[in-house]
């Protein structure tokens, strides 16, 4: 299913108060290509707003952002709908070079000295930076056992995954956190270790050492992985400026994905009741090639606040007719995934639904993200490379990933179910 959509032409039409073109001197140019900008009200949503599309950071007009000026993101990043950047004199906020902050992340310096993320930082959809801490600045050696593993970091990367929490901690360089899980006040994790899902670290001694169960040891799974949500975000940095600048009014609302990219080339409209819309001025984003089965109007009065469907990764979604939708739910997928879900289903607030296909093992075919009809999804729940049953039930604070739960199923509050196994529970 693909529908190309046209936004814009060679004389695109600007709205008032939208980006206009401005003749920069080239030394202009280079500054704002080359240096990390504050997204005030000039420099928003393209940061900077001069900068070649290349090198802009795009933050999604849903974006909050306080205390702009004690911000500063560096080129070449992109900052998801309903985040949330929130700084003030005495904390500032620090983004490095081609990272991102995805749908409805929390970046909130204001009960510390203010939050460092250095250069290619991944923070997931739902995963929060608290208080005084550092994430992706410092570095140390890897451990021994990476090295003999033969683990290339190449040029280094950091992965808070979905409702992952860094609370005035310090995440070194080349170190994950994983779904759900957190790392504490004054826990430093070091380069070469990744919490597990769902796990609360609270010593440095949890942080280094696995045989304590709450730590692996990186692979190069993991680095690859990393290498592909970055490219995939700088991406969506380029291609999002180049649309609001083609149509500042096409990057609000539900309405077309970017495209331009090589995992979605096209720009599709999402459908609603089988019908192609761009609603520009609805409250939350609905991006791309999304078939929802509800008429706009019945999907408007039955979904929350702060919601993001965003299929300009991954595509085609298809939606069912929704129950009732909390706030703050993310639906997304990875390049080359799509996502099903049915009817009748009921989204807590926070939740995620992600798209993507089950690692491949021997013997087992690629599976893709599949929801039935009823089901129930709790407050802050994950769903990830999985297939769940009509009529499960995903208690609040859980999350399932590579499983196949089968129809009526029961996954109790704080709960992580990965790979068809429970893995443990949510510490914290």
């Amino acid at each position: 299913m693909r529908r190309t959509a046209l936004i814009g032409s060679t004389t695109a039409l600007l709205v008032a108060g939208a980006f206009a073109p401005t003749a920069l001197a080239p030394t202009a140019l280079a500054r704002a290509d080359s240096h990390g900008c504050s997204p005030t009200e000039r420099d928003r949503p393209v940061c900077a707003a001069g900068a070649a599309a290349g090198s802009a950071t795009f933050l999604d007009p849903t974006a909050t952002v306080e205390g702009a000026r004690h911000v500063t993101l560096g080129p070449r990043t992109y900052v998801g709908p309903f985040a949330e950047l929130l700084a003030s004199e005495e904390a500032p906020i620090t983004v490095g070079e081609a990272s991102n902050a995805q749908d409805n992340v929390t970046v909130d310096a204001r009960g510390g000295s203010g939050i460092e993320v250095g250069d290619r930082v991944i923070l997931a959809h739902g995963s929060s930076v608290l208080g005084s801490a550092s994430v992706g600045t410092a570095e140390s050696e890897l451990p021994a056992e990476v090295v003999a593993a033969g683990v290339d970091v190449g040029a280094g990367s950091v992965f808070l995954s979905f409702g992952a929490q860094v609370d005035g901690a310090t995440i070194e360089r080349n170190s994950g956190v994983s779904a759900l899980a957190r790392v504490a006040p004054g826990v430093t994790l070091p380069s070469g270790f990744l919490v597990l899902p769902g796990k609360d670290v609270t010593t440095d001694a949890e942080a280094s050492d696995p045989e304590l169960g709450e730590v692996r040891f990186i692979n190069q799974g993991d680095i690859d992985f990393n290498e592909a949500v970055i490219h995939v975000n700088e991406s969506l940095a380029r291609e999002y400026t180049e649309l609001y600048r083609e149509d500042p009014t096409a990057v609000t609302g539900a309405n077309v994905d970017p495209g331009g990219s090589d995992f979605n080339p096209d720009r599709d409209l999402p459908s609603f009741a089988g019908e192609e819309q761009a609603r520009p001025e609805f409250r939350n984003r609905v991006i791309g090639d999304v078939a929802l089965a509800d008429p706009f109007a019945r999907f408007a009065e039955r979904t929350g606040e702060r919601i993001a469907v965003r299929a300009d990764e991954g595509e085609p979604f298809v939606v069912g007719h929704v129950h009732r939708m909390g706030d703050d739910v993310t639906f997304h997928a990875l390049e080359g995934s799509d996502l099903h879900v049915g009817d009748d289903v009921r989204y807590g607030t926070g939740a995620i639904v992600h798209g993507g296909g089950r690692v491949v093992v021997a013997g087992r075919p690629e599976t893709q993200t599949v929801v039935g009809d009823r089901v129930r999804l709790g407050d802050e729940v994950v769903v990830f490379r999985s297939t769940i049953g009509d009529g499960a039930v995903i208690g609040d604070h859980s999350a399932v990933v590579g499983t196949d739960l089968p129809a009526d199923a029961v996954v109790p509050p704080n709960t992580i179910v990965l790979d068809g196994e429970v893995f443990g529970t949510v510490e914290w």
